[in-house]
């Protein structure tokens, strides 16, 4: 269970959080900053939370519907389809880390389930896992990584990005005289 306050964090901090809730994109900003100014009143914050699916559990406690086990269980089921966990005993499919969950879903699942995993992760673990587990397996992995690059880590050119990073991990590589 979540506060108010905190369910509405958690709203705010995804990207266009507003897109599925009915709230038009300027009204949605005034929100945020009213939120963040503290000038946001008890009623809105309601409005807001249910529009973008939450219920109230009990008085100023609220319950995401989409449960966060549910996604991952989801996403461990799929990967167990596309053979991606095959080193992996099924009965330990539960206790799988995150960083490795985020890596198998990046490379063997879809965009959907890839937006799945950015409601159970903050962006920004993500981009590091990629950057660390995907851009290091350049050229094998190079239209996934231009397109994860582009479309969910907002980098304006993805094949400058990846050069760039291949040519530093070859620089912290190199030998020095």
């Amino acid at each position: 269970m979540l506060t108010t306050d905190k369910s509405l964090e958690r709203i705010f901090s995804r990207r266009a959080w507003y897109k599925d809730s009915g709230i038009n994109g300027s009204t949605a900003r005034v929100y945020k900053k009213r939120f963040i100014e503290q000038g946001l009143d008890m009623e809105t914050r309601i409005k807001i939370l249910e529009a973008c699916g939450f219920k109230m559990v009990q008085e100023m406690k609220w319950e995401d519907d989409k449960k966060e086990e549910k996604i991952k269980a989801d996403l461990l089921k799929k990967l167990q389809v596309e053979n991606a966990l095959w080193s992996f005993n099924k009965s330990l499919f539960s206790q799988i880390p995150d960083d490795l969950l985020i890596e198998k879903v990046l490379i063997h699942l879809d965009i959907d389930s890839i937006s799945s995993l950015l409601t159970l992760f903050p962006k920004k673990m993500i981009r590091n896992i990629w950057k660390v587990k995907m851009l290091s397996q350049e050229p094998m992995y190079h239209q996934l990584n231009r397109l994860y690059a582009f479309l969910y880590f907002d980098i304006s050119n993805p094949d400058r990005y990846i050069r760039d990073s291949i040519n530093k991990k070859y620089k912290s590589i190199q030998c020095r005289d």
